[in-house]
């Protein structure tokens, strides 16, 4: 019998972005997508690795995990690496080729990753986060800042949902970049918010120095923000150390 049954569409479940290049020399690409427009067989139509653990995982599930894998491949197509297969390790941190450092971000309807050369870059981390309503951001405050930071979030003329929300986010993206080079699990309070410039869209954390066994001077650590109406992105880039 023939299968009748129509080709999943990609461009029905998602619009990539491919031109943002804001953090260079790192290579950036980003995409939003709709769930209900999503097919598992586009992971084998686009040749994206699908673990077995996701075969059984919800529908959302399955298309968020996609569209990272998805602009995985895109992003290290860029640096002429092709047909990776992108596995995890037992904590789910992507196994980069070994000349890439990479992070990958998704949120209900957008993903994004970024990659970049070891040579140039020696941690990387990105992170979205839908803006938390009031209400939740007063629920998981205490689990995420404290009051000092509270306070510099104020002082700063943000709100507390969107200053939670890039504190959220800023500490997610740490996360991502450190926890392959010190293999060892933090929480959120390693990182401490001491300082936000709102004109130049960054702002810098201290990371606890018991923590960093990497470079003592860089126990300062730098993040670059953008904010929309739906969500908050935030990027750590750490340049590689000059020898």
């Amino acid at each position: 019998m023939t299968d009748t049954t129509p080709a999943a569409s990609l461009d029905d479940f998602m619009q990539t972005d491919h031109d943002r290049q804001c953090y260079a020399p790192a290579v950036l690409v980003s995409a939003n997508f709709n769930n209900f427009q999503f097919e598992p067989a586009l992971y084998d139509q686009h040749s994206v690795y699908c673990p077995p653990a996701m075969v059984k995982a919800s529908r959302k599930r399955q298309a968020e995990y996609f569209a990272g894998r998805y602009l995985a491949a895109k992003a290290m197509a860029s640096h002429d690496i092709h047909n990776v297969k992108l596995i995890a390790d037992a904590n789910r941190c992507p196994l980069w080729p070994s000349t890439l450092v990479g992070s990958i971000t998704h949120t209900n309807n957008y993903a994004a990753c970024i990659t970049a050369n070891k040579a140039d870059i020696s941690a990387i981390g990105i992170d979205a986060q839908d803006i938390l309503n009031e209400e939740r951001a007063e629920r998981l405050q205490s689990r995420i800042i404290d009051s000092a930071e509270a306070r510099l979030i104020s002082q700063n003329n943000l709100s507390p949902a969107l200053g939670l929300s890039l504190c959220f986010s800023a500490k997610e993206a740490i996360y991502k970049a450190l926890y392959p080079r010190i293999q060892q699990y933090f929480g959120f309070n390693a990182a401490k918010l001491h300082s936000i410039d709102t004109a130049a869209n960054t702002f810098s954390f201290r990371f606890d120095p018991a923590l960093w066994v990497l470079h003592n001077d860089r126990n300062l650590l730098t993040l670059r923000y953008q904010i929309n109406e739906q969500r908050v992105q935030t990027c750590l880039i750490l340049p590689a150390m000059q020898k």
